[in-house]
C-alpha cells in the first residue's frame, strides 16, 4: 500500500479490524516524519491510545519522554494536564531541533534508544543538549524573534510551553525517576510512598534548579487521576525550601490549578442548537466538584480569601449548569422520549439520548447535596420515575409477552438507570405477580 492510498482512508482507519489496524500503524511509522504521515497518526492517535499500541523507539519521542505528560488528552475521561502542551506545537518544534543538533550529533544518541548499561546517561546527555537548544528557541520567541524553521504562529500560549519544555528537559533525568515513582498511570490515590518519592526528587531538583521546582510539581500532577489532589499533598513535602520560598509556590501553584478549573467550568455550555448533552455535562459537573473539594482542602490551608472567592463562583457556576443542563425538564424529556418508541430503526438516537438523561440525573445525585440541588433533582427523578412506572405497568398490562412488551421494559430500564436495580426489579416483580389483565 502507497502512502496515498493510507492517506486517502483518512478517518476511515479509526473502524478497520484491530489486526489491519496495528499493521497500518507499523507501516506509517516505517514512512518517517513526512507532514501527511504525521496528520493521518494524529487523526488515528486515540484508537492507538485506546489500543495502547507500543511503538518504536525514536528521538522524537526521546526527546517528548520528559513532557509527554502535558500533551493534550487523547483518551475520554483522562485527567487534564494542569498545562497543557499542544502536539502541533512539539510536531513544529522538534524539526527546529534536529536541524540544530544536526544528524552526526544526534546519530551518536542512538545508543539511548536501545537496552543496555550506557542507556541512561546517553539519554541525559541528549536531553541536556536538546534543552540548552530549545532554552535558546525560547529566548528568541519570548524576544519577538521568529524561528524561520517554525512552520507554527506563536501566540503567548506557545511562547510559554516552549519555555516549559526547555525547563522540563533540564530536569529531565529527575522527570525519568519521577514517572516511576507515579506509575502506574493515572494515580488514583496518593500514598506515602508516591509522597515521600515526589519529595525527595522535588528536593534535588529545588537544590539544582530551583526555578524548575513548579513545572515539576505540575508534571507530576499531570500523572494523577485528580491533579488538584497534590495540592494537598504538598503540605506534607518538604522541598527544602524557606518559608517565603514554599508559600510562594503554594500559592502559584494554587492559582493554577484554580484557574484550570474556572476554564473547564466556561468549557461545556448548551450546542448551538439549544440542546445540552447532558451526560457530558454531568461528567464533568462531577470531576469539576472533586478538583473543586480537593483544592479547597488545600486553599483553607493558605488562608487566602481570594481563592475562596474564586472557587464559590465556579461551585455556583456549576450549580447553573447541573440545573439548567442536566435536571431542568429532565423528567419531561425521558417519558417523552421512551412514549414515543415506535419499535423501528429510528428509535436508537431517542432511546440513547434518553438513556443519557438519566444516566446524567443519576450521576449528578453524588454531588446535589454539594451544589444545594437535592431537592430539585429529588422531584425531578421522583416525576420521572413515576410517570415510568405507569408506562411499564400500561404496556405489560397483557403479560410480559404483549405486543406492547418493548416500551415497558424500555420504561423499566430508565427506571433502573435513573434509581437503581432494586427499584426496577421491584415494579416487574409487582407487573409479574399480578400477570395478564
Amino acid at each position: 500500500m502507497e502512502i496515498k492510498d493510507l492517506i486517502a482512508l483518512g478517518d476511515k482507519l479509526l473502524y478497520i479490524d484491530e489486526a489491519k489496524f496495528r499493521q497500518i500503524v507499523e507501516l506509517l511509522e516505517q514512512m518517517g516524519d513526512h507532514p501527511d504521515i504525521q496528520r493521518t497518526i494524529a487523526v488515528i492517535r486515540p484508537r492507538m491510545v485506546e489500543l495502547r499500541i507500543h511503538r518504536r523507539p525514536t528521538m522524537k519521542r526521546l526527546f517528548c519522554d520528559p513532557f509527554e505528560d502535558l500533551f493534550e488528552v487523547l483518551e475520554q475521561g483522562a485527567p487534564l494536564p494542569l498545562s497543557v502542551i499542544e502536539r502541533a506545537l512539539m510536531n513544529s518544534l522538534w524539526p527546529v531541533v534536529e536541524a540544530k543538533m544536526g544528524r552526526a550529533k544526534l546519530k551518536g544518541y542512538h545508543g539511548a534508544l536501545q537496552d543496555g548499561p550506557q542507556r541512561d546517561n546517553i539519554a541525559d546527555a541528549f536531553w541536556t543538549e536538546a534543552a540548552e537548544v530549545v532554552a535558546a528557541l525560547s529566548a528568541n520567541s519570548e524576544a519577538g524573534r521568529f524561528e524561520e524553521g517554525m512552520d507554527l504562529r506563536l501566540n503567548p500560549d506557545r511562547v510559554r510551553a516552549i519555555a516549559d519544555i526547555a525547563t522540563i528537559l533540564s530536569i529531565a533525568p529527575e522527570i525519568r525517576d519521577l514517572k516511576t515513582v507515579l506509575s502506574p498511570k493515572p494515580v488514583t490515590k496518593l500514598h506515602k510512598d508516591h509522597i515521600d518519592g515526589v519529595r525527595d526528587l522535588g528536593r534535588k531538583v529545588a537544590r539544582t534548579r530551583p526555578d524548575a521546582l513548579k513545572i515539576f510539581v505540575l508534571v507530576a500532577a499531570s500523572r494523577l487521576s485528580n491533579p488538584s489532589v497534590l495540592l494537598g499533598g504538598l503540605h506534607d513535602m518538604d522541598f527544602g525550601q524557606k518559608p517565603a520560598e514554599r508559600s510562594k509556590l503554594l500559592m502559584e501553584l494554587t492559582d493554577t490549578v484554580v484557574g484550570q478549573i474556572e476554564d473547564r467550568s466556561r468549557s461545556l455550555r448548551a450546542t448551538p442548537d439549544g440542546v445540552p448533552d447532558r451526560l457530558a455535562v454531568a461528567d464533568l459537573a462531577v470531576d469539576l466538584v472533586a478538583s473543586l473539594d480537593a483544592t479547597r482542602n488545600a486553599v483553607e490551608l493558605t488562608r487566602n480569601k481570594a481563592f475562596d472567592q474564586r472557587l464559590k463562583e465556579v461551585r455556583n457556576s456549576i450549580h447553573d449548569m447541573v440545573k439548567t443542563q442536566v435536571i431542568a425538564d429532565a423528567d419531561n424529556g425521558i417519558v417523552t422520549a421512551v412514549a414515543g418508541l415506535t419499535g423501528g430503526t429510528n428509535d436508537k438516537p431517542q432511546l440513547l439520548a434518553a438513556e443519557n438523561q438519566a444516566r446524567a440525573l443519576r450521576k449528578c445525585a453524588t454531588i446535589a447535596d454539594s451544589l444545594g440541588l437535592r431537592g430539585e433533582l429529588k422531584t425531578v427523578t421522583q416525576k420521572a420515575t413515576g410517570s415510568l412506572t405507569d408506562q411499564a405497568r400500561k404496556a405489560l398490562a397483557a403479560g410480559p409477552t404483549g405486543s406492547t412488551s418493548r416500551a415497558g421494559f424500555t420504561a423499566i430500564r430508565m427506571i433502573e438507570l435513573l434509581s437503581g436495580p432494586a427499584e426496577a426489579n421491584k415494579l416487574m416483580d409487582e407487573i409479574l405477580s399480578k400477570g395478564p389483565r
